[in-house]
């Protein structure tokens, strides 16, 4: 399938500049022309949790990250690896929660996709499931930065 990697041969961090706790993503699931897909399980280093639970709010954040890596692997298509990384001004659009708080040990699976994307702007919808179950819908916006000159 043109576009596509092995997802085990990337790793997040070769993609995203997080490191722990702030680096949320354990695995790539799917990664290509049209979407990603990422494994994570919540635990107590992460923000927003107060030892047994993390808010829903975070959730925000593994869309926000997930979006990166497939952002960041369309970059390194089009541009090539010497492009560099700059960063991303992210706003949400909405977001919707099915929950209020994931306990520890919860596993996730985020997905995925622009749904517009012009130039350095990208509208981002991703969803993100437990077991199968959705428990958050989240729309964002980014804006690519500028280079420095």
């Amino acid at each position: 399938m043109q576009g596509h990697v092995n997802p085990t041969d990337v790793r997040p961090d070769s993609i995203l500049p997080h490191r722990e706790p702030m680096l949320l993503i354990e695995e790539i699931l799917v990664l290509d022309d049209s979407y990603a897909v990422t494994r994570s399980v919540a635990t107590e280093k992460w923000p927003l949790c107060d030892g047994r639970n993390v808010s829903a709010i975070v959730l925000i954040e593994l869309v926000a990250q997930t979006s990166g890596i497939h952002n960041g692997f369309i970059r390194e298509k089009r541009e090539g690896s010497a492009a560099g990384t700059r960063g991303w001004i992210v706003g949400i659009r909405q977001a919707l929660f099915l929950v209020d708080t994931l306990p520890v040990g919860t596993q996730l699976v985020t997905r995925t996709e622009n749904r517009t994307e012009f130039e350095g702007f990208r509208d981002i919808f991703g969803t993100v499931e437990i077991d199968g179950q959705m428990v958050a819908e989240i729309a964002l916006q980014l804006l690519r930065a500028a280079p420095m000159v």
